[in-house]
């Protein structure tokens, strides 16, 4: 007597495999055995398929957690602006690190084979050129300018730096906010947007710093609490801690004149000139007043279109990369005159002596989780517009 055969069980009852696989290399294994087994497993769900895969997260998707984040990301956001509840407890899970958001998407995302195939395809034409223009801005190319603290490097700081995980850092942010830029530029869209407070809970936990963590130790009476971090997560006095300065280094990198000339680049092959001529960039330390007398008045909307384009997710740093910049001219086009058409600066969000941004901007959100103890006595009020009393 023949024995039994796995191919011998009913194909619904194949079909439920990869619920007790253990991690993807075991999903790959048994799709690539036979005919029938691979048209089995393409039946399993993306839920399945991001389990598998984030129980090897250290093994396939580096850097771990945030290259399955990064996948699932614009998922979760979608996810978190159907209601109050469901943004609730997507800032409440951020409290716990990027790890939380991981688990978040096992939850409640998925993704597809054909997604992964994409995605590690993304890493030689984008992740690792874009990871290189990060380690000129603050890695261990930077440092390596001959004479760096004697001018050699006019943006010169002393930076612990991971420039792998800064990428991923920027590219979830857009992931799980672009779709709040869009709202914004779109009269029509009745999108419901994030809240400034959710998002600054991401920059808080998710892109953790010493600089943000020493609000920890203010006292909550004084303390904006929009500023203040909990104890939680990576603050943890239990963990191991961190020893990267991500906030600083990311604020760096998104005002570095090593960044800024990719995404200029990018608009003059849109063919559409910036609404200020011959634009440096210098907001980054912007604190939410009225602009002073002599101003370019159109500033604002160069700000706004610069942080559109660089909030655009994993692929929208494809605008960085020479050779794949034509897939994003029409986009680019479509952002500036939208931009153009807006008949007023957005309101100015205060938090202690730095602001940002009812819109995404994430310049402005890291600038505030950094800017020291930053205390509700100093800044009695939370929103302002452009041209109002602070």
């Amino acid at each position: 007597m023949a024995s039994p055969s796995l191919l011998g069980l009913p194909k619904d009852v194949l079909v439920l495999l990869p619920s007790y696989l253990h991690n993807i290399e075991d999903y790959m294994n048994v799709a690539s055995t036979c005919r029938t087994l691979r048209d089995c497993m393409d039946a399993a769900t993306p839920n399945s398929i991001l389990r598998l895969a984030a129980a090897q997260s250290r093994n396939f998707f580096r850097p771990s957690p945030h290259f399955l984040v990064c996948a699932t990301a614009r998922e979760i956001g979608n996810w978190a602006r159907r209601s109050d509840e469901n943004e609730a407890e997507f800032a409440l899970k951020m409290e716990n690190g990027v790890d939380a958001l991981l688990d978040l998407a096992l939850e409640h995302c998925g993704l597809t084979m054909q997604r992964i195939r994409e995605l590690h395809l993304m890493r030689f034409s984008i992740i690792n050129p874009v990871t290189n223009i990060i380690d000129q801005c603050v890695g261990k190319q930077w440092y390596a300018a001959p004479g760096f603290w004697d001018g050699g490097r006019s943006d010169a700081y002393t930076i612990d730096s991971d420039p792998p995980v800064h990428l991923f850092q920027l590219a979830i942010y857009g992931e799980l906010f672009a779709p709040d830029l869009e709202a914004l530029l779109d009269r029509d869209s009745e999108t419901r947007r994030l809240r400034v407070e959710t998002r600054l809970e991401y920059i808080k936990y998710c892109i953790p710093d010493y600089a943000t963590e020493g609000g920890a130790e203010d006292s909550a009476a004084e303390l904006d609490p929009r500023r203040a971090v909990k104890q939680t997560g990576p603050y943890d006095v239990r963990a191991e801690g961190f020893d990267t300065q991500n906030n600083i280094a990311l604020t760096w990198v998104l005002k570095s004149s090593r960044w800024r000339p990719h995404w200029k680049a990018m608009r003059a092959i849109a063919g559409e000139p910036d609404f200020v001529p011959d634009w440096k960039g210098d907001y980054w330390w912007w604190d939410g007043t009225p602009s002073e007398e002599g101003e370019d008045p159109e500033v604002w909307r160069q700000r706004l279109l610069e942080d559109v384009m660089v909030c655009q997710g994993l692929e929208g740093l494809e605008m960085t990369r020479p050779g794949l910049r034509d897939a994003w001219v029409e986009k680019v086009r479509a952002w500036r005159a939208k931009v153009a058409r807006l008949e007023k600066e957005p309101d100015a969000v205060k938090v202690g002596w730095q602001a940002t941004m009812e819109y995404p901007f994430l310049l402005g959100d890291l600038r505030i989780c950094a800017s020291g103890k930053d205390t509700l006595k100093q800044d009695p009020k939370s929103r302002v517009s452009r041209g109002s009393s602070s």
